[in-house]
């Protein structure tokens, strides 16, 4: 028997197809099994391209986001990761996480308490490598001139300080004020008095330039009403080591002789004893 079957939209569903297929006469499902195949193949095109529309547009998101987060983070570096400062040093910064302690007694440092000559040669190890060479490479990168340091063939090296060595010598510069019996001066008092506030501000500004966000916390202890200071604070630094090791292959060991001299007035160093008491020294 001939059965009419109205279709939904023109198309057959599967599970309309099941039913005609079901009630097809065995002869008349053979007729049919060549359409019902071709119309699977079909639909299984179709889910096969979806799938690699979807795992291409997965793709191409999950690699836009990685491209995205790459360049978020390299927008909020600090300034010490980026280097908006030029420095050649800077391929030698690395950073690493102390605790810093500062505490009242005299005890935990090697370079503080009364005058010693070990005091003075554990500053002096501190400071060893306070000049060292540049090219002119290297300060036309930076924007910068400094003076020629002649005793290299090629006459391309320039004498320049660190900063972090120039801020130690002030420390250690206002270190000594606090014993001028055991450090006499040939200046004159003003003299050391205005280098010793140079330095002083100098240390302000450097603080300030740099703003340590790192926290100060305070403790309470049974003889003291105020809050008391842990005096041990966990600062993120850069390591010593490798500035120190930098600074070794860059430096100059003497200034006195040839290797200075200005354009008029000659031999730089050693400074006599007139210049020395106008100031005229470091």
């Amino acid at each position: 028997m001939h059965r009419d079957h109205e279709l939904i939209g023109g198309q057959d569903s599967p599970d309309t197809e099941s039913l005609l297929s079901e009630d097809l006469h065995p002869s008349e499902k053979l007729l049919l099994r060549p359409e019902l195949s071709a119309r699977s193949r079909r639909n299984r095109h179709v889910k096969t391209w979806l799938h690699a529309v979807a795992i291409a547009w997965y793709t191409a998101m999950t690699i836009a986001l990685y491209t995205w987060s790459i360049r978020l983070r390299a927008a909020h570096k600090c300034a010490c990761e980026t280097g908006m400062i030029s420095s050649p040093a800077q391929k030698a910064v690395e950073y690493e996480t102390l605790t810093i302690t500062h505490n009242l007694d005299n005890s935990t440092s090697k370079y503080r308490g009364e005058p010693s000559p070990t005091i003075d040669a554990a500053w002096d190890e501190l400071l060893q490598y306070n000049n060292i060479r540049v090219s002119s490479a290297e300060l036309l990168a930076a924007n910068l001139t400094s003076v020629a340091l002649h005793d290299t063939p090629s006459g391309d090296s320039h004498l320049v300080t660190l900063d972090v060595y120039h801020t130690l010598h002030c420390v250690n510069r206002a270190r000594k004020a606090l014993y001028p019996a055991y450090y006499t001066s040939p200046n004159r008092p003003e003299v050391d008095r205005a280098h010793v506030e140079h330095c002083l501000d100098l240390l302000r500004q450097v603080l300030m330039c740099h703003g340590d966000v790192a926290m100060h916390t305070y403790q309470w202890r049974d003889d003291v009403r105020v809050p008391w200071p842990t005096f041990a604070t966990t600062h993120q630094c850069t390591r010593w080591d490798r500035i120190v090791d930098w600074s070794r292959g860059r430096s100059v060991e003497s200034l006195e002789g040839s290797i200075l001299q200005h354009p008029t007035l000659g031999v730089s160093y050693p400074v006599d004893e007139k210049r020395r008491a106008q100031g005229n020294e470091e």
